[in-house]
């Protein structure tokens, strides 16, 4: 272990995923002896994040001692920060998570600003970031694949000359840090709330964001399809939601009807826990996923995974249960696929358990001792 550092932690995007990610790792540095300064700011109004973060933290830097490392998001301009920092912070170690990115994150089709070419502006702050920084993480190895594959290509359509060496440059610097969950104890959980539903019948979980991108259409298809054929199931929707929500997903509510057993956000991690352990399959088809944590936190609860044999799921989901897309959900449905035997539910919980922060705690420490020992 290096002596005790000084760890700024700088999450721009402070909510759901992002604000459990930058408190549990906050915590594994200060149980390893570290001191860290955390500064956030709401998790809102996401391109403003990206253009402003860094200038309104730079003040704060001014008449602060410098710490060891600073770590910070893709929702912060990175390049931008390194400008503004004071001189006395130059040898300031920079390390960049990318929870995702503006290169390959599918765009909502109801977003302006792919159409006049404003979402170039957010993967070139995605690729200078990583520039500026002296280490970069990742979510998954798909996200680091895809982000490279991404960035050599939208660097080839860019006027000449290019960036030199851009994506060996990122490569060099850049490490698979899965993400890090608080998974220990959940089983007290297990018969806590009230006896709603019928055991015999499979209960379809929805626990991601209310949002097109995680692939509500397909969900809503799927949904509607059961009611139209009259098949028993029932339904847990949870999740975040948002002002805007996805067209038609406010009806689904009266169109479930009484298969509806939960719908919104739970009242308590406690509630949300315990409508997990309920549930026997979480299908889901999204337009993108760099690791999946609403399904590990599923699976940690022995739910199925339906999910493509795509994004970060080969990683994220264990191999001993199989995939299922999106085309095959009723057909698995009525072929009784969602009824977990004892191996699938222990490789289901197994799975998750290893992204545990107690699990994840050596690899990170590794890689905050290597981070810190970076030569200029």
């Amino acid at each position: 272990m290096t002596a005790p550092l000084t760890i700024w932690i700088c999450d721009p995007f402070h909510t759901g995923s992002h604000a459990a990610w930058s408190l549990g790792i906050a915590r594994v540095f200060e149980g390893a002896g570290h001191t860290v300064v955390l500064h956030t700011l709401p998790g809102r109004h996401w391109k403003w994040r990206m253009h402003g973060a860094a200038a309104t933290w730079a003040p704060l830097m001014q008449d602060a001692e410098p710490p060891d490392v600073l770590i910070t998001t893709d929702m912060c301009d990175v390049a931008q920060l390194r400008g503004l920092m004071p001189r006395s912070w130059a040898a300031v170690k920079v390390v960049t998570m990318f929870h995702e990115n503006q290169l390959t994150f599918p765009w909502s089709p109801d977003d302006p600003d792919r159409e006049n070419g404003r979402d170039n502006t957010y993967a070139y702050v995605n690729l200078s970031s990583a520039l500026a920084s002296d280490a970069v993480w990742f979510n998954s190895k798909h996200h680091m694949v895809v982000f490279m594959e991404a960035g050599e290509t939208w660097m080839k359509a860019m006027p000449k000359p290019h960036v030199p060496h851009l994506i060996k440059q990122l490569r060099s610097k850049s490490r698979v840090m899965h993400l890090g969950l608080d998974l220990q104890g959940w089983e007290r959980h297990k018969d806590i709330g009230p006896g709603v539903g019928r055991k015999d019948v499979p209960t379809i979980l929805w626990n991601h964001r209310w949002a097109w991108d995680k692939g509500t259409n397909a969900f809503m298809a799927f949904a509607r399809e059961i009611i139209r054929r009259n098949l028993p199931a029932q339904f847990v929707i949870l999740g975040q939601s948002f002002s805007r929500m996805p067209e038609g997903w406010e009806s689904l509510r009266d169109e479930l009807g009484e298969r509806c057993l939960q719908w919104g956000y739970a009242k308590s991690k406690e509630a949300y826990i315990s409508w997990l352990w309920r549930c026997d399959v979480v299908p889901v088809a999204p337009h993108q996923e760099y690791f999946g944590l609403s399904v590990v936190e599923a699976m940690r609860c022995e739910v199925l995974p339906w999910v493509p044999e795509a994004h970060a799921y080969p990683e994220t989901t264990p191999s001993e249960v199989p995939f299922v897309s999106r085309e095959d959900w009723i057909q698995a449905l009525e072929d009784g696929v969602w009824r977990r035997g004892e191996e699938h539910k222990r490789a289901c919980r197994e799975h998750a358990l290893q992204f545990d922060w107690s699990e994840r705690t050596p690899a990170i420490l590794e890689e905050l001792n290597r981070v810190a020992s970076i030569v200029f």
